[in-house]
C-alpha cells in the first residue's frame, strides 16, 4: 500500500502545469501571437475534479506547506526555490534548441553551470553576473510550432491544464536528464511539486477566500499566463512559478 501511494503521488506530481497569478492585473499589449480560444467540453467533470482537488489539499497538501514556511526562513525558501529551478534548466535548453532559441539554450547551459558548482543551485550567481533566466518548456514549445492547446483539463491533485501542456509535461519527464539520471527520482519531483505549492501558497489562499466562481477564475488566469508566455517579448525576462497543485 506505501509503494502504491509512493507511485500515485509520483504520477501526481510529474505530470503539473503551470499557473501564474504575478501578472494576472497586466494591461494586455499587441501581439502577433494567435492565441486558442478556451475550449471546455468537459467543464461537468472539471468542475468535480476541481472541488476534490481542493479537498485533498486541505486535508493533505496545505497543513504541509504552511508548517514548512512558518518554520523556514525566507532565506532557505529562497534556496529551496533556487535549486528546484535550476534543477530544470537542462529542459529549458532542450525547448530553446527545437524553438530555434540557440542563444538563449546556451545560456541555460551556463546558468547551469555556474549556479551548479558554486552552490548546487541554492544561489543563481548566474543572474548576478548578467545571466537572466529564460523561462520556457516543452507545452510552449509545441505552442510556437502552432499546436493546437486541445480541450482545457483538470488534472485530479494536479489541476489546471490543457491537452497541449499536459503532453508537453509528459515529454518532459521522458526526455529530462536530471530525473533520468538520479536514483530516487520521485523524492525530486514531490520535492519540486511541494516547493513549487510553496511558492503559490498566497495566492492559492486568495482563491479560496473570493466568493465569485473559482472554477472561472483559475481558468481564465491560467489561460492568460499561458498566453502570455507565448508571446516571447512580454516574458522573456520574467521568471513565473510552474507548478500549481491544487
Amino acid at each position: 500500500m506505501k509503494n502504491l501511494f509512493k507511485v500515485l503521488l509520483l504520477q501526481i506530481l510529474l505530470f503539473v502545469p503551470y499557473v501564474s497569478f504575478a501578472n494576472s492585473d497586466e494591461i494586455p499589449i499587441e501581439s502577433s501571437v494567435s492565441y486558442d480560444e478556451i475550449y471546455d467540453p468537459l467543464e461537468p467533470i472539471n468542475r468535480a475534479i476541481l472541488d476534490f482537488n481542493f479537498f485533498i489539499d486541505d486535508i493533505a497538501i496545505r497543513p504541509v506547506i504552511k508548517t514548512y514556511k512558518f518554520i523556514a526562513p525566507d532565506p532557505v525558501e529562497k534556496g529551496v526555490s533556487n535549486f528546484f529551478s535550476n534543477l530544470k534548466e537542462p529542459i529549458r535548453v532542450i525547448s530553446f534548441v527545437f524553438q530555434g532559441e540557440f542563444m538563449k539554450s546556451v545560456n541555460s547551459v551556463g546558468r547551469f553551470s555556474i549556479n551548479t558548482i558554486t552552490s548546487l543551485g541554492t544561489f543563481d550567481l548566474a543572474s548576478r553576473i548578467g545571466m537572466a533566466e529564460n523561462e520556457t518548456d516543452i507545452g510552449l514549445t509545441l505552442a510556437k510550432s502552432g499546436v493546437s492547446s486541445g480541450p482545457y483539463i483538470v488534472v485530479p491533485i494536479i489541476g489546471p491544464s490543457n491537452f497541449r501542456d499536459l503532453s508537453g509535461n509528459v515529454v518532459e519527464f521522458l526526455v529530462d536528464p536530471i530525473s533520468n539520471s538520479v536514483p530516487n527520482r520521485s523524492y525530486v519531483s514531490i520535492g519540486s511539486g511541494l516547493n513549487s505549492r510553496a511558492e503559490l501558497d498566497e495566492e492559492v489562499d486568495q482563491i479560496r477566500e473570493v466568493s465569485t466562481d473559482k472554477y472561472e477564475m483559475i481558468k481564465s488566469i491560467y489561460y492568460q499566463n499561458r498566453n502570455s508566455q507565448i508571446e516571447e517579448d512580454f516574458v522573456q525576462n520574467l521568471p513565473t512559478p510552474k507548478i500549481y497543485i491544487e
